[in-house]
């Protein structure tokens, strides 16, 4: 009876050991599974961390493109204001001259008058 006891204990306790043998292979699969998960995860946010970098390098480069286009904008209205102060100052130059050449054509046609009546005076005489 002793024997029958014994060998129902070693079949309990082969079974108890075979479902945890069982359990242990369940649970080597799951940390399998887990480590898995955990590169897959990994490279995710190496990836994610890559793609951050890049689009803050865009955000940067796109930061300095945007600062050197206002520096070449505010250059170019410079540049814009001294060109019309030229030209303002070209018109200003052209116009003293047309009065210049209107001054000068009213004193040609007086001097003109004046030499013309001079002649008439001298053949008069």
């Amino acid at each position: 009876m002793a024997a029958e006891v014994l060998k129902k204990k070693i079949k309990e306790l082969m079974s108890e050991r075979d479902a945890a043998l069982e359990k242990g292979d369940e649970l080597e699969q799951q940390l399998a599974e887990m480590r898995e998960q955990l590169l897959k995860a990994e490279f995710e946010k190496k990836e994610l961390e890559r793609r951050f970098k890049l689009t803050e390098t865009d955000l940067d480069n796109q930061s300095t493109v945007r600062n050197d286009l206002k520096k070449k904008s505010i250059n170019l209205t410079v540049e814009d204001e001294r060109i019309k102060d030229d030209m303002k100052s070209q018109v200003n130059a052209i116009n003293e001259m047309e009065e210049l050449i209107k001054l000068i054509d009213n004193r040609y046609e007086e001097l003109e008058l004046e030499y013309n009546e001079t002649m008439e005076d001298l053949n008069a005489l």
